[in-house]
């Protein structure tokens, strides 16, 4: 694991990070900019004189880059032509750069309710879970219990207290999973991220929040948006993943969903955020008290 370059502050500049990516390809032109959040990070296509395509990311914080390259260098490798391959990277400008894969994200389409989509996707996450040895931990109920009391203290009386206490039993629960598997999980396992060629192929991209974590991480967006809707998707996945979601695996996933809801409602609070990032994310848990999961 390489350890990502702290003197830096904030994200470079483009003349600098296009002139790495000139001297790795030869003159390129940017195509697009594809950046979500380009105060966080960056995202451009480039072309080059051959025609050939290829993205640059470059991040403002070391911790976002390292997670990226790691993923990129450590776990993808293992689905081969399934996932972005790393060209170069670059720690001072916590840059890299990576091929791109053919098609279009599957949440521009009605390809991100076909269950056939979600079957192969839950074929490619198992295989991404599977990338590395797992890592067992009996600190998962621990963390988790941390980072939503942190949460919740923070927040004040912008939820009621009584509600609090509901999500705190399903952290409780959680910690009673003594031995818990980590494994590299995407941590932002979403349509929006599975990428479609013209025959149907899926594919993954975007690795900058992967971590290890419980394999049911990566369920929690899918619930969210596609399983409560259609059921008929939850199944398709867990029989591409070939498993069965236990009640030990239930438990992890409620307190992910706890810890994700809270700290999800404090930066909605935050300067800027809007009213629908707001109601977003007291959503996600009034889902989560509501009993609605599954």
């Amino acid at each position: 694991m390489r350890v990502a370059s702290l003197k830096r502050t904030g994200l470079a500049s483009e003349a600098e990070v296009l002139d790495r990516v000139n001297r790795v390809l030869g003159p390129v032109e940017m195509v697009d900019d594809a950046s979500v959040r380009p105060d966080a990070c960056r995202i451009l296509c480039v072309e080059t004189r051959s025609g050939e395509h290829s993205f640059v990311k470059w991040y403002a914080q070391a911790s976002d880059y390292q997670r990226e390259c790691d993923a990129l260098t450590l776990y993808t490798p293992a689905l081969g032509t399934d996932a972005p391959r790393l060209i170069a990277n670059d720690d001072a400008l916590r840059m890299v750069l990576i091929s791109r894969v053919p098609g279009e994200s599957a949440a521009l389409s009605d390809a991100q309710w076909d269950p056939l989509v979600h079957y192969r996707a839950g074929i490619l996450v198992r295989r991404l879970h599977e990338s590395s040895a797992p890592v067992f931990s009996d600190q998962f109920g621990r963390q988790s219990a941390t980072r939503f009391e942190n949460a919740a203290s923070d927040l004040g009386d912008a939820v009621e207290g009584s509600l609090i206490a509901h999500a705190r039993l399903f952290i409780a629960r959680a910690m009673d999973v003594k031995s818990v598997s980590l494994v590299p999980t995407h941590r932002e396992n979403h349509p929006r991220h599975w990428v479609i060629d013209p025959g149907g192929h899926v594919r993954l991209i975007d690795f900058g929040m992967c971590e290890y974590d419980p394999w049911i991480v990566d369920a929690f967006a899918l619930e969210h948006e596609y399983w409560r809707v259609d059921p008929q998707l939850r199944i398709a996945f867990l029989e591409g993943y070939d498993r069965e979601i236990s009640e030990d695996d239930e438990a992890l996933l409620r307190a992910h969903h706890a810890v994700r809801a809270l700290e999800g409602i404090l930066a909605a609070q935050a300067p800027g955020s809007t009213k629908l990032q707001k109601r977003t994310a007291h959503d996600v848990f009034d889902r989560l008290v509501g009993n609605t999961l599954f």
